[in-house]
């Protein structure tokens, strides 16, 4: 097998197999759902778990199956950021491991149902999954059951028991117990030599750590808005898949044995009189449940079926959300198949099906402009980001207070207003918000800075940079704006490696390539290959000695001093290899 093979699918299962050689201490039974976190890693520290899921990160990226995907990202994205937020307000995820883990999903393009949490608050999410769920809820059961096993340090506290092994005897250890999922055989052979004996004899505690992942994750449904339910659903989606002979396309049943008993404390938890549908089975439900699945590289024939359900006789008896799943499916399967005029005809169904619902209009205009996109039409791109609606910002918090500062932790230079709330967040918002010219507000929105615009954003940067040169005069001000809603973007989220590579292919467009080797230098650091970004910036110190500009000599600056925090990050990456 492929070396690929063994970094993805490491990487893959590796929270989850974790729980399945972690030794915890009994549980006793609840009645209420609000549980303790139970103990620390009593070796592994919190920085030393985030430096190890900082490297497993490194490989995910690396991999060709990694998806960057602007549009199913922001959906994902959304539903973790909202559980996180219920894990703080009920104390399940302390100040300590919100500031020093990641937090970062990362979408693996696989059609296997699988997601995993990993060391230092990684979360995997394969499309698959996304592809098979049928509502926000049930995605976030899986969300909230991965979120607890970071949040319960269950990885710590594995590895704390393997304390006595070897570097070379964990690595065996994970490679092997995480190529399960796609070959049994393969991962016998690797366990051979890595305490193999050890690791199966505390395969019976997984239980007790699937218990507890399944009950503070239950918690954290209704303060995020979503229904406990959803956790039900999912079961007796994994239950009937368990039953059936596993062809492999399930490998989380395989991580996460499904137990009656689990099942039945599930049931059992659901509020007097709840109703057990999920509460949200909507249109963008159904839009993202059909993008991932075309994501997940379908062989052509598939695409085929896919395309002629929107002919078939019971398409009519299905439900409004349910036919905008399947236009959404139909039109991204005909571009697929090369059917450009067939997919723009489809998308012309998806706007009527989705007429007087804001938030999947929004998802057929990014969809339009995705489909343009892929066909290298970019003024059709930007034209259909221009028809978006932008979406309204929360409102001020009483007693917030507003100052303008410079962006110095990124070096870069335009300005930022931060809010500061009387709950003590933080806001940042680009101070030339209110200055935006109409036709400028309608491609990249009036307050980009939030997270629910990035989407918008990416797609503009990428028809942007397929813009000829002869052609970005007609589109100067979106241009200048995409600019300067990406550099706010990413100061909010200075990880987010999406929005700086995006960053970078803008700036190139405005002739400004000492900044865009900064900005894909960045990109490289925020995905953990500092390797690749010290390349970046040498080439960029290169570039500003050969330069006659001197406005470059602040840039210049900046990169002399990235280069030197890169090259210590890269030299300590090395020495744990």
């Amino acid at each position: 097998m492929n070396t690929w093979f063994f970094k993805r699918t490491a990487c893959a299962l590796l929270a989850a197999q974790m729980a399945a050689v972690a030794t915890l201490a009994p549980l006793q039974a609840r009645a209420d759902t609000s549980l303790p976190a139970m103990g620390e890693g009593a070796e592994m520290t919190t920085s030393e778990e985030r430096r190890l899921g900082d490297d497993i990160a490194r490989e995910i990226y690396r991999d060709p199956q990694f998806l960057d995907d602007a549009i199913l990202y922001e959906y994902v994205n959304g539903i973790w950021q909202e559980l996180m937020l219920a894990a703080r307000q009920r104390g399940t995820l302390t100040s300590e491991l919100q500031e020093r883990f990641a937090w970062q999903v990362m979408l693996i393009q696989d059609a296997t149902v699988n997601a995993f949490a990993l060391p230092g608050g990684f979360m995997g999410v394969q499309t698959g999954l996304v592809g098979v769920v049928g509502s926000r809820d049930e995605l976030a059961s899986v969300l909230a059951h991965e979120m607890s096993h970071i949040t319960q340090r269950h990885i710590a506290r594995m590895l704390a028991r393997q304390s006595r092994m070897t570097p070379v005897m964990i690595a065996g250890m994970i490679l092997g117990a995480l190529a399960a999922s796609k070959n049994p055989a393969a991962a016998q052979a690797l366990m051979v030599g890595s305490s193999a004996a050890a690791i199966q004899s505390q395969l019976n505690f997984s239980r007790d750590m699937e218990r507890e992942a399944d009950r503070t994750g239950m918690s954290l449904m209704p303060p995020a808005g979503y229904s406990q339910a959803g956790f039900v659903s999912m079961f007796e989606k994994l239950q009937q898949a368990n039953r059936m002979n596993d062809n492999g396309s399930w490998p989380y049943l395989r991580t996460h044995p499904l137990t009656t008993e689990r099942i039945a404390d599930m049931q059992s938890r659901l509020p007097a009189g709840a109703a057990r549908k999920p509460q949200d089975t909507g249109m963008v439900a159904q839009m993202m449940s059909a993008r991932a699945r075309l994501l997940s590289k379908p062989e052509p024939q598939v695409l085929h079926q896919w395309v002629q359900l929107t002919t078939a006789a019971d398409f009519a008896n299905r439900s409004l959300d349910q036919q905008a799943g399947v236009w959404y499916l139909a039109a991204m399967s005909h571009n697929q198949l090369g059917r450009h005029a067939e997919a723009l005809a489809a998308l012309d169904q998806l706007d009527a099906t989705v007429q007087a619902h804001p938030d999947a209009m929004r998802q057929a205009q990014l969809l339009r402009a995705d489909v343009a996109l892929r066909n290298r039409q970019p003024q059709d791109a930007l034209a259909a980001l221009a028809k978006i609606q932008p979406l309204k910002p929360p409102a001020s918090k009483t007693g917030s207070t507003s100052v303008t500062v410079s962006n110095a932790m990124t070096g870069l230079v335009n300005e930022a207003v931060i809010t500061q709330g009387s709950d003590k967040s933080l806001s940042i918002q680009d101070s030339s918000r209110d200055v935006l010219l109409p036709e400028v507000k309608a491609v990249v929105g009036d307050d980009a800075g939030q997270s629910s615009d990035r989407p918008d954003l990416v797609l503009a940067a990428q028809a942007l940079a397929q813009l000829p040169a002869t052609g970005l005069t007609a589109y100067d001000g979106v241009l200048r704006q995409t600019s300067s809603r990406l550099q706010t973007l990413v100061v909010q989220w200075p990880k987010d490696a999406g929005a700086w590579l995006a960053l970078s292919w803008v700036l190139r467009q405005q002739n400004q390539p000492l900044r865009s080797i900064r900005a894909e230098a960045e990109s490289r650091a925020a995905q953990y290959d500092y390797a690749a970004a010290v390349d970046r910036l040498r080439a960029g110190q290169d570039m500003a000695r050969n330069s006659p500009n001197r406005n470059d000599y602040y840039e210049a600056s900046i990169i002399d001093t990235r280069l030197r925090e890169m090259q210590s990050l890269a030299k300590e990456q090395a020495a744990r290899k």
